[in-house]
């Protein structure tokens, strides 16, 4: 892992050395039930019509597409397969010949994009976010990388066109049907307090450091507007991660925790931890997902269990779903029914992963 004095470890990083450090899958408790299992580092999943769920394995580059039956055995099968060194994140469906996904890892491997496939897995765009942010620099990088990317999350656009989080460079960016991007928004680092009994060098527990923001989910909400989840850098201090609230259509926005109440991007919920995604439900519940609901030191460091967390949020108040069940997880989607499906295991290597079913 990179060295301790980094204000950021990048997510991806952070996630393959966590896998080291994790539990086998076999004591993956079962929430609502199983959905398939047998995946390899499943990150994004969505609703791809009827029953049918589309999962982005980052550890073998399959986009899988599973399709559960009423009785027995889903059927699963292979929907589109990438190269090594290009890591599949995220997933979302607009149609049969419209399914995005985004892709991290080496440019120069054919990672830092984001790209559209047709029915038959085939790209039919390709767009090209790591050379973009070369030109389009972090201004408050932390860790001497302003041009790092890193795409994460994404969400389809009404009319076209998608909007992408890049977690390393810390901005929303929106993707048009032309392929233009145009930068939404920027994250600003906000001052968290040293966490208490981490066994390496540090100021006295309590006293203010900076973390970067880590943009990992975007989603519109039933309002409209575009919401982006923190995961927040290192040190990883509990409770320190937010939900944005931007407004539709806006550009080169900052969002600032220290005015988070102002401009066209505020502060719409505190007091997370470790976000790694977001979704909306159908009656407009914000479903937010944690991978490691105590922080990711605790499970990096002191081998703490992975135990993740999914949030029903309505207003100002939220409720823990399925609490203590989900091992790790990568991703949430709300499908057939208003059903969700959470991806577990999403470090736990080949054939530890799964999908399971929450009831809301």
């Amino acid at each position: 892992m990179a060295t301790w004095g980094r204000a950021l470890c990048a997510l991806f990083v952070l996630l393959t050395v966590f896998c080291v450090a994790v539990a086998p899958a076999a004591a993956r408790p079962d929430p609502d039930g199983v959905v398939v299992e047998g995946l390899t580092d499943p990150r994004g999943i969505a609703a791809a019509g009827g029953r049918a769920l589309l999962v982005a394995e980052s550890g073998n580059g399959k986009l899988t597409r599973v399709e559960p039956w009423r009785k027995g055995a889903p059927r699963v099968s292979t929907f589109a397969e990438f190269p090594e060194g290009q890591s599949l994140v995220e997933v979302a469906y607009q149609g049969p010949n419209h399914v995005w996904v985004t892709l991290s890892g080496d440019p120069a491997a054919g990672g830092g994009r984001v790209v559209r496939l047709n029915r038959k897995g085939r790209t039919t765009l390709s767009v090209d976010i790591a050379g973009y942010q070369q030109t389009d620099p972090d201004p408050d990088d932390q860790e001497g990388l302003p041009e790092e990317s890193n795409p994460f999350g994404l969400a389809l656009l009404p009319g076209g066109g998608v909007l992408l989080a890049d977690s390393a460079n810390n901005d929303l960016l929106r993707i048009d049907r032309k392929k233009r991007i145009t930068t939404v928004a920027r994250f600003k680092t906000e001052m968290v307090p040293w966490p208490d009994g981490l066994p390496f060098p540090g100021p006295p527990p309590g006293t203010p450091v900076p973390a970067e923001a880590v943009p990992t989910a975007v989603a519109i909400g039933p309002d409209g507007a575009w919401y982006v989840s923190e995961l927040k850098g290192f040190p990883f201090t509990k409770g320190a991660s937010r939900i944005w609230r931007i407004e539709p259509g806006t550009t080169n926005a900052t969002c600032d925790p220290a005015n988070p109440n102002t401009g066209p991007c505020t502060s719409y919920a505190t007091g997370f931890t470790s976000v790694i995604d977001l979704a909306f439900g159908r009656d407009g519940t914000m479903y937010v997902l944690e991978i490691v609901k105590e922080g990711l030191l605790g499970a990096e460091i002191f081998g703490d269990p992975p135990i993740g967390a999914l949030w029903a949020v309505e207003g100002s108040s939220k409720t823990e779903l399925v609490p203590g069940t989900l091992l790790a997880p990568g991703g949430v989607a709300v499908g057939h029914k208003g059903s969700l499906s959470v991806t577990t295991g999403t470090v736990f290597g080949p054939g530890g992963g799964a999908v399971v079913r929450v009831n809301p």
